[in-house]
C-alpha cells in the first residue's frame, strides 16, 4: 500500500495548485484582457510581449515553474519507490516540446521563447560543472583498497563489455540515423555511443542503496565500488572520445593529448599539495570560511576553463577537480554539505528542463525509429547487466547476487543526460538519436528497482532474516529517534531488563530515512557505522552496566521495520519515546500507532518528565489485557529497585467493587520468593481521568494501558487530545498488550539481577 508523509502531500498539493494556476494564468490571460479602443493595438502588442521583453521576469518565472514541477513529479516517485531523480528528469521532459509544447504549443512558446534558451542553458551548464565537481569530490580511491579484484575485474567488464556493444550498433545504424552534420564521423560516432553505454550513475545507484538497505551489504559495496570506478573511467574516456570529435587533423590531435598530459600533472603536482594546505588552515580555524569557499570555486571554474580550451570539455576539469580533493575528512564534509543543496535543488532541475527542452520524442514518427529506440535500450541493458553479471559469477559472487549488482550497475540516470546533451552539442548526435538515448536512459534507470526487487528481495538481508530463537529471559528493543531521549530510555530499560547471564538484552535501534545527501556518497556505509543518535543511550547503557547491541540503518518504512527488529530479535517488550505526529494533537497517532498496531511484541510509549528515580509507582487498573501488562511491567521495576506499587481500581459510583480486581492483582504479585509492597485501592469516580490526575503527583511513575476510558487508544491521525498524557505531571509509560502474537511475555516472578 503507498504510504504518503503528511508533509510531502502537503507540498505536492501546494505545488500542483501552483502549477496549474500559473498555467491557467498564462494561458487564459490573454484572452481575459479589458476591452480596448481599436486604435490600442499597439500597446496590446506591446503588453502581450511584456514577458519576453524583460529577460529577468521570464528566467524567474521559467525557474519557478521548473522547481516546482520537479520538485512534486519527484517526490510522486518516491512514493512508487523511485529514485527521486527520476521524476526530475520527468518533469524536465515534461516541460519540452513532448508534453508541454504538443499540449498547448502557444502557451509553451510564450514560457520557453527561443530566445530565452541560452539563459537557461547557461545555468544549467553552471550547474553541471559544479555536479560533476560534487562527483569527483566523493569519489574515494581507498573504495579500491577496501574492496579489492573483485570490484576491479566487475568494472572493467561492466566498461568494456557495453563499450563494445555500443560501438558495434554504431556500425548498423550508422548509415540509417546518423546524417546530419560533417562531425559525424563513424570514429567519433562509434567511440561517443560505446562511451554513452558504458556509464553507470553512481549518484543514483547510490541512492537506491540508502533507500533499499543495500549499501551495508556485499552487494551494495561491490556495487557501488565498481559504479564509482565507472565513473572515473568513463568521464577519461568521454574525454578522449571529445577530443577525437573536435580535433581536425593529427597535429591537433597531438597538441590536445600534450595540454592534456600537462595538465593532469599541474593538477597532481601542484594542485593538489596546495589543496591539502587549505585543509591544514581549514583544520586550524575549525570552520569552512567563505575565503577558502571562495577560492575552490576559482580552482573549479578554473579547472574547467582550462580543459575546455585544450579541447576535452570544461565537465572534464570540474570533475578532476573534485577528484583530487583530499578524502574523508570534515574539509571535504563541509564543502559538500555547502554546495549540495543549492546544486541539486536549483541548478540540476534546470538541466533537466534544458534537456527536456532538447528531446523531440515527435521526431520518432516511423514503426521503424521505435524499433530503434527498442534496440537501443536492449543493447544497452544487455551491455550493462550481461557483462557485470558475468564477471560478478567469475570472481566467485552467487547468481543471485551476481545478477543484483547487474541491475544496479544499469542504472544511469543523470549522468547519461550529461554525456547525451555533450554529444548533441559536439555534432555528435541528431535530435532524433538524443531523444533515443534520452529514452534509453529513462527506462534503464526505471527498470533498476522493480527488477532489484525481483531478483533481489528485501527479505534476503532485511533485519528479519536475523530472526532468533525465543529468548529465556526478559530483552527490550529501544528505538531511538531523538538523541536526547536516549538516556531516560537507558534508565527505564535498566529496571526491566532481566538476568544477563540468562539472555536478556537491550537492543538500541535508530531507524532513520533516506537522506538527501545519500544520492552523492560513494561509500554510504561510513556514514551510518557510527550513529550519533544512539551515543547518549549507549553512554548510559555503559555506566549502568546494560548489557546492549547497537542496530542502525536506513529506511523508509520505520514502523514496518521496528515490527521486523522485534520479530527478528525476539524482544519482548518495544520500548520507545514519545512522538507527536504531523497532525493531530496526540502522542498515539502517526509512527507511534503503527508500531501498536503492526508490533509482534508488546509495546510501551514512554513520555519523559525529568524521571530521575523510581520509588513509587501507580499502576491505574480497569481490567483489560493491557493493564495487566503495565501492573507485570510495574513488578519488573518495583523488583529491581525496591520500589512500592498501587494499584488503582476506578469504578463507577453505582458499582461495586468487582472480585476479579483483587484476584488480577494478586495473580500479577503474590510471589512468596519475592513479597512486595503493593496497595490495592478502589477508588469511586464517575470520571477514570479525573481520578488517576488527582493522584498522580504523589508518584515517580504512572505505568498505563491504552483503553478508550483513559482516553488513551492509539489513531492514526491522532485526533483526539489525551489528559492524562498531557496533564500527569509525572512520567508515564502507557503500554498495549500486543495482539499480533500468542507467545507468553516472560515470567514476571524469576529472580532479577539487581544492577551492578
Amino acid at each position: 500500500m503507498l504510504k504518503i508523509n503528511r508533509a510531502s502531500a502537503v507540498y505536492i498539493i501546494m505545488a500542483a495548485i501552483f502549477v496549474a494556476g500559473l498555467w491557467l494564468i498564462l494561458g487564459f490571460g490573454s484572452t481575459l484582457q479589458p476591452p480596448r479602443a481599436p486604435g490600442d493595438l499597439a500597446h496590446v502588442a506591446a503588453e502581450s510581449s511584456h514577458t519576453q521583453s524583460n529577460p529577468i521576469l521570464l528566467l524567474v518565472m521559467q525557474v519557478l515553474l521548473i522547481l516546482a514541477l520537479s520538485r512534486a513529479v519527484g517526490l510522486v516517485f518516491r512514493y512508487f519507490h523511485q529514485p527521486q531523480v527520476m521524476g526530475e528528469m520527468i518533469a524536465g521532459i515534461m516541460l519540452g516540446p513532448s508534453v508541454f509544447g504538443w499540449l498547448t504549443p502557444s502557451l509553451w512558446r510564450s514560457v520557453f521563447p527561443p530566445a530565452s534558451i541560452d539563459s537557461l542553458n547557461m545555468l544549467s551548464q553552471v550547474g553541471v560543472i559544479f555536479f560533476l565537481f560534487l562527483v569527483g569530490l566523493e569519489l574515494d580511491p581507498k573504495l579500491l583498497r577496501k574492496r579489492g579484484h573483485a570490484a576491479v575485474v566487475i568494472s572493467h567488464v561492466s566498461i568494456i563489455a557495453p563499450f563494445l556493444l555500443g560501438a558495434g550498433l554504431a556500425l548498423a545504424l550508422y548509415t540509417r540515423l546518423f546524417y546530419d552534420t560533417p562531425h559525424m564521423r563513424f570514429t567519433s560516432v562509434a567511440l561517443f555511443m560505446g562511451a554513452a553505454m558504458s556509464i553507470t550513475a553512481f549518484p543514483v545507484l547510490a541512492r537506491i542503496l540508502t533507500e533499499r538497505n543495500l549499501h551495508t551489504t556485499k552487494v551494495g559495496a561491490v556495487a557501488i565500488t565498481c559504479a564509482a570506478v565507472d565513473d572515473v573511467t568513463a568521464w577519461c574516456m568521454l574525454a578522449f572520445v571529445v577530443a577525437i570529435a573536435r580535433a581536425n587533423g593529427v597535429y591537433p590531435a597531438a597538441i590536445t593529448a600534450v595540454l592534456s598530459a600537462v595538465y593532469v600533472a599541474v593538477m597532481f603536482l601542484l594542485v593538489r599539495p596546495f589543496l591539502y594546505r587549505l585543509q591544514i588552515i581549514h583544520d586550524r580555524l575549525g570552520r569552512l570560511s567563505q575565503t577558502i569557499v571562495a577560492i575552490i570555486f576559482m580552482l573549479v571554474l578554473a579547472s574547467a576553463y582550462t580543459t575546455e580550451t585544450i579541447g576535452i570539455h570544461a565537465l572534464f576539469g570540474a570533475f578532476l577537480m573534485g577528484a583530487i580533493m583530499p578524502k574523508g575528512t570534515a574539509f571535504v564534509r563541509a564543502l559538500s554539505e555547502k554546495l549540495e543543496d543549492y546544486t541539486v535543488i536549483l541548478l540540476l532541475p534546470i538541466f533537466f528542463a534544458f534537456t527536456g527542452l532538447k528531446t523531440q520524442i515527435g521526431l520518432l514518427s516511423s514503426p521503424e525509429l521505435w524499433v530503434f529506440t527498442l534496440l537501443i535500450i536492449l543493447v544497452a541493458c544487455l551491455g550493462k547487466i550481461g557483462g557485470s553479471m558475468f564477471a560478478a559469477r567469475s570472481v566467485g559472487l552467487p547468481w543471485r547476487e551476481a545478477s543484483a549488482i547487474g541491475i544496479l550497475m544499469n542504472t544511469r540516470g543523470l549522468m547519461e543526460l550529461v554525456i547525451l546533451n555533450i554529444g548533441l552539442k559536439e555534432g555528435v548526435l541528431t535530435d532524433a538519436v538524443f531523444a533515443m538515448m534520452v529514452i534509453m536512459a529513462l527506462v534503464t534507470t526505471a527498470l533498476t528497482t522493480p527488477l532489484l526487487h525481483w531478483i533481489y528481495p528485501t527479505r534476503l538481508f532485511g533485519p528479519a532474516a536475523t530472526s532468533l530463537k525465543p529468548r529465556e529471559d526478559f530483552s527490550i528493543l529501544v528505538p531511538v529517534a531523538r538523541p536526547e531521549n536516549g538516556i531516560a530510555l537507558a534508565r527505564l530499560a535498566a529496571l526491566l531488563i532481566g538476568d544477563p547471564n540468562r539472555g536478556a538484552r537491550v537492543f538500541a535501534l535508530h531507524l532513520q530515512p533516506p537522506r538527501e545527501r545519500d544520492a552523492y556518497r560513494t561509500d554510504p556505509e561510513e556514514d551510518h557505522a557510527s550513529d550519533p543518535a544512539l551515543a547518549p543511550l549507549l553512554d548510559e547503557a555503559a555506566k549502568l552496566h546494560l548489557p546492549t547491541d547497537s542496530i542502525a540503518f536506513v529506511t523508509r518504512d520505520v514502523s514496518g521495520d521496528i515490527a521486523k527488529v522485534a520479530a527478528g530479535r525476539s524482544a519482548n517488550l518495544v520500548l520507545m519515546g514519545f512522538h507527536k505526529p504531523v497532525i493531530g494533537a496526540t502522542i498515539l497517532g502517526g509512527t507511534v500507532h503503527r508500531v501498536l498496531s503492526t508490533c509482534p511484541s508488546d509495546v510501551g510509549i514512554f513520555v519523559d518528565r525529568g524521571l530521575e528515580q523510581v520509588k513509587r509507582i501507580l499502576v491505574p487498573f480497569l481490567g483489560s489485557s493491557h493493564d495487566r501488562l503495565a501492573m507485570e511491567l510495574a513488578g519488573r521495576m518495583a523488583r529491581k529497585n525496591n520500589a512500592e506499587i498501587t494499584v488503582l481500581h476506578v469504578v463507577q459510583p453505582n458499582r461495586d467493587k468487582p472480585l476479579d480486581a483483587q484476584a488480577a492483582v494478586d495473580r500479577v504479585f503474590a510471589d512468596p520468593a519475592q513479597p512486595q509492597p503493593v496497595t490495592f485501592r478502589v477508588v469511586h469516580h464517575a470520571s477514570p481521568v479525573d481520578a488517576v490526575l488527582r493522584e498522580t503527583a504523589h508518584y515517580d511513575l504512572v505505568v498505563i494501558g491504552v483503553a478508550e476510558e483513559w482516553g488513551l487508544e492509539s489513531h492514526l491521525f491522532g485526533w483526539r487530545p489525551e489528559r492524562i498524557a498531557r496533564e500527569c505531571p509525572v512520567s508515564l509509560m502507557i503500554v498495549r498488550k500486543s495482539q499480533h502474537t500468542s507467545r507468553a511475555m516472560s515470567v514476571v516472578n524469576e529472580p532479577v539481577a539487581q544492577q551492578a
